[in-house]
C-alpha cells in the first residue's frame, strides 16, 4: 500500500508541476492579451478621433487586432494542454488504484498535452513577431 501511494505522489508532483508551468504561461499570456486589448482600444478611438496619420493607425490597428486573435489561439490551445494534462494525472490515479487503463491512453494524454503546449508557444511566438511590426509602424522604422 505504501509503495503504492509513492507511486502516485510521484505521478502528482511531475502533473503539478506541468499545471504550475501552464499557469505562468497563462500570467504571460493574459498579460500580453490585455496590452494588446487596450491598444486597440487607444488606436480605434485615435482613428475616430480624426487624426492626422490614419493610415499609419489604421495599419497598426490591422496588426493589434490579429494579435488578439493570435493570443486569443494561444489560450485555446494552452486550456486543451491544462485539460490533456488533468485527464493525464486522473487517468495515471485511477491505472494504479483500478488496473484497467490502458498505458496507450495514458501516452495520448500527454503526447496531446505537450503538443497543445508546443502549438501554444508557436502563436506566441507568431504574436511576438507581429508585436514587432506593429510597434515599427508605430515609431516610423518599417520598410515596406
Amino acid at each position: 500500500m505504501i509503495a503504492q501511494l509513492e507511486g502516485i505522489l510521484n505521478l502528482v508532483t511531475g502533473s503539478l508541476v506541468l499545471f504550475s508551468s501552464i499557469g505562468i504561461f497563462v500570467l504571460t499570456l493574459n498579460a500580453r492579451y490585455t496590452h494588446a486589448i487596450a491598444r486597440v482600444r487607444e488606436l480605434y478611438d485615435e482613428i475616430k478621433a480624426g487624426h492626422q496619420d490614419a493610415e499609419k493607425l489604421e495599419k497598426e490597428l490591422d496588426l493589434m487586432v490579429f494579435r488578439c486573435h493570435l493570443l486569443k489561439w494561444s489560450f485555446a490551445l494552452l486550456l486543451s494542454s491544462a485539460i490533456s494534462s488533468g485527464t493525464f494525472l486522473l487517468c495515471s490515479i485511477f491505472s494504479k488504484f483500478l488496473s484497467y487503463i490502458g498505458p496507450e491512453i495514458l501516452l495520448s494524454c500527454l503526447i496531446f498535452s505537450v503538443l497543445f503546449i508546443f502549438s501554444s508557444m508557436v502563436f506566441l511566438f507568431r504574436d511576438v513577431l507581429v508585436s514587432l511590426k506593429a510597434t515599427l509602424i508605430h515609431i516610423e522604422r518599417l520598410q515596406d
